[in-house]
């Protein structure tokens, strides 16, 4: 696309970190920088801008721009592929070596889904995790003052709430490592990563490192994956984390002697996003969550039952971490379950 503005230094808007698109008088994009293909990966080839970002507000400012009107500003919100705030500024050239290659209207995409995202984590940081806290920080208080005094001189009191409060210090360093996780792939959830990763290798790793965690409840992991299944982009360490929060579910959740069946294979479309891709399902059998409860299971503290999630070491911020990085990958989360059954939690990846 870079003839189509020779006149206008393609080089020096390629430098850009930010979107940038030109768009000719007919409202078609003769140009966008490796950022605007990258950050909105959409397709852009001279074609109407609507076919590619086909958001009402913003081409109704494009269509009043292109036609005289010198500046539009245009705030969005775009829930795929993946949730960010935008702000757009549309404004038309003057300059007539401009217009002999036909631009006549520049667009920038400038992404405020940072300022947004940390204004909200604030929040639920404030009412989430400070309830969060409060029982196990008042546990260790009510036990210390109990050592000081009625169990000063209990050594079986002493040793039996120390086990209390190692367990408490432990759930909440779980939780603040959570917290860091869950925030740094919010961070990067904009770009996608480009690492070529084998995911059967990954899910190869996770058995060797669950097996034991499967054995002690008398639980069978049986893998079943596809032939030629081929490497995918990928961030390594996020999909292993993946894919051991799923499984560690499925085993801690499952019914004790019962098998957790893992499998991977390919699929010619992935759900909501489109395309082939590569689908690993995580399966149990056990007690199942009711269809009401599925839709809030990938929110932050949400547990279906508080009492167990608690007592088996769970912190409420798995599955919305594992939610975020399966976005950050442009793939889809499916959970499918039936009480009394069991679950199937199946993580797409496109290809």
């Amino acid at each position: 696309m870079a003839t189509a503005i020779n006149n206008f230094n393609a080089h020096l808007l390629e430098a850009f970190p930010d979107p940038i698109i030109l768009l000719n008088r007919d409202r078609e994009v003769v140009f966008a920088n490796q950022a605007a293909l990258e950050v909105l990966e959409a397709n852009y080839d001279g074609r109407d801008l609507a076919l590619s970002f086909c958001v009402p507000e913003v081409l109704t400012a494009a269509e009043a721009v292109v036609n005289g009107e010198v500046i539009r500003e245009v705030d969005i919100s775009l829930s795929v592929p993946v949730p960010r705030n935008l702000k757009i500024r549309i404004v038309r050239f003057t300059d007539s070596t401009v217009a002999e290659d036909g631009a006549v209207a520049l667009m920038v995409f400038q992404d405020i889904s940072s300022e947004t995202l940390a204004e909200q984590m604030r929040q639920d940081f404030v009412a989430n995790v400070s309830h969060e806290l409060r029982s196990p920080i008042a546990s260790l208080i009510g036990i210390i003052e109990t050592l000081q005094g009625p169990a000063k001189d209990d050594p079986e009191g002493r040793e039996r709430f120390l086990s209390i409060m190692r367990d408490e210090s432990q759930r909440m360093a779980r939780m603040i490592d959570d917290l860091l996780s869950l925030s740094r792939v919010e961070t990067s959830e904009r770009l996608r990563p480009q690492e070529q990763v084998s995911v059967i290798d990954l899910l190869e790793m996770t058995r060797e490192l669950l097996i034991g965690r499967a054995e002690e409840r008398k639980m069978e992991l049986v893998f079943d994956f596809a032939a030629d299944i081929p490497t995918l982009a990928g961030d390594r360490d996020e999909l292993m984390e993946v894919f051991q929060n799923l499984i560690d579910n499925a085993i801690k959740y499952g019914r004790e002697a019962s098998p957790v069946r893992v499998t991977a294979e390919l699929v010619e479309h992935v759900p909501e996003i489109g395309g082939a891709g590569l689908a690993v399902a995580i399966e149990n059998k056990g007690e199942g969550i009711a269809p009401d409860q599925l839709p809030r299971l990938t929110e932050r503290f949400y547990r279906v039952d508080k009492g167990r999630s608690r007592k088996l070491g769970g912190t409420g911020l798995g599955l919305a971490i594992v939610k975020h990085i399966v976005s950050h990958h442009r793939g889809h989360l499916s959970i499918v379950s039936t009480v009394g059954k069991g679950a199937t939690f199946t993580v797409y990846l496109p290809l």
